[in-house]
C-alpha cells in the first residue's frame, strides 16, 4: 500500500504568517489544509478549498527557486506537470508564492514493476527534448557570460566547498577537491542545455492505478546536461532494484538515445554528496540524518577513489 504525500491535518488560522499571507492574496476560502510527508525547502500545503477543488500552495526558499519553478511549469506544458493556476512574485522580504493544481496521485514506490520504470525513463527522454538557449538558471541576463556545463558545475562544486569549510575538517576537503579533480579529467562533451529537473527521482514522480500522471518539485530546474538528471534515480532507484537500470534506460532510449552515464555518475555523485553537507550546514543543522547520509557517501566515493 502507497502513503499518501500529504499528512497532517492543520487549523488553516494557526498557519505562520507566510502561508495565512499568500492565502489571503489568493483570496481563497480555504475548507482544510493538510501537510506533505516530505517537504525539506519549501513551505508547502494541499489546499480542499470550499468549493470542494484541492489545490496546492508553494511557497518557495529563495525568490530564485520560485522563478525556476513558474517558467518550468509555463515551458513544459506538454509534459504531465501540475498546471500553474496564479503566481505572487516576490517582492520586499517575501520569496513569493504559487497556486498550483493538485495531481491525485502518490510517489512511485521502490521496488517498481518495470513497466513503469521504463514509462519513468520515458518521461525523463520528454523532459530532456525540451532544449534551452544556455546552461544554467533561467534567469540568465543578456550580456551575462557564457559558461560551458562543466566550468558551470566547477564552480558551484567551489562555492558547495567554501560553505563546507569551517565545519568539514581541513583534510577531508582536501581530499574531496583531489577527487573531484580526478573525476573531472574524464568527462564527455555536455549533452544540452536542455531542462534538467535536478531532483529527478521516485519521490517526485506521482503515480495512480499503476500509470505516471504527474512530475513535480521544479524548484531546482534549469539549463544543464541531461546526465545530471540520472544521479538521484541511480541512488533512489538503480541502487535498491538491480533490473530497473536497464528497464529505465531502454525505456528513455525510445525517446532519444541516453547520455554517456557511466562516465559522468561517479562524478555527479560526489558534487551531490558535497552540495547535501553544504545544504544542511546553510540550514546550520548539522545533526540532520541528511548530512550524515551525504558524509558517507563522500567517504565511500574517496575509499573507491582512492584519494588518501
Amino acid at each position: 500500500m502507497t502513503r499518501s504525500p500529504f499528512l497532517t491535518d492543520e487549523d488553516p488560522l494557526a498557519e505562520p504568517d507566510p502561508v495565512a499571507r499568500a492565502i489571503a492574496h489568493f483570496r481563497l476560502s480555504v475548507r482544510c489544509m493538510v501537510t506533505p510527508m516530505e517537504s525539506y525547502s519549501s513551505t508547502v500545503r494541499l489546499l480542499t478549498l470550499a468549493s470542494g477543488e484541492r489545490v496546492v500552495l508553494k511557497i518557495p526558499y529563495t525568490p530564485l527557486k520560485f522563478v525556476r519553478e513558474v517558467t518550468a511549469l509555463q515551458d513544459l506544458t506538454d509534459l504531465p506537470v501540475p498546471r500553474l493556476i496564479d503566481a505572487w512574485a516576490p517582492e520586499g522580504d517575501s520569496s513569493g508564492a504559487l497556486l498550483i493544481s493538485h495531481l491525485p496521485g502518490d510517489p512511485m514506490q521502490v521496488p517498481a514493476p518495470l513497466g513503469l520504470v521504463r514509462d519513468m525513463g520515458r518521461l525523463l527522454a520528454g523532459l530532456h527534448l525540451h532544449r534551452l538557449p544556455n546552461f544554467g538558471e533561467v534567469t540568465r541576463s543578456p550580456g551575462d557570460a557564457e559558461l560551458g556545463w562543466w566550468e558551470t558545475m566547477s564552480r558551484r562544486f567551489d562555492l558547495w566547498v567554501e560553505t563546507c569549510q569551517g565545519v568539514v575538517v581541513d583534510g577531508l576537503l582536501l581530499r574531496i577537491r583531489r577527487a573531484h579533480d580526478d573525476l573531472s579529467a574524464d568527462l564527455p562533451s555536455a549533452d544540452g542545455p536542455c531542462w534538467v529537473h535536478a531532483d529527478f527521482r521516485p519521490g517526485n514522480v506521482l503515480v495512480t492505478e499503476g500509470r505516471i500522471i504527474g512530475l513535480i518539485d521544479f524548484e531546482s530546474a534549469r539549463g544543464g546536461s541531461a546526465d545530471l538528471d540520472f544521479v538521484k534515480v541511480s541512488h533512489a532507484l538503480f541502487d535498491e532494484q538491480s533490473e530497473s537500470r536497464t528497464a529505465f534506460l531502454a525505456g528513455y532510449d525510445t525517446v532519444r538515445p541516453h547520455p554517456d552515464i557511466d562516465r559522468t555518475l561517479p562524478y555527479y555523485r560526489l558534487h551531490n554528496a558535497v552540495g547535501g553537507l553544504a545544504w544542511c550546514i546553510r540550514r546550520t543543522d548539522i545533526h540532520d540524518p541528511f548530512y550524515r547520509e551525504n558524509y558517507d557517501v563522500v567517504q565511500q566515493i574517496l575509499e573507491h577513489q582512492g584519494v588518501g
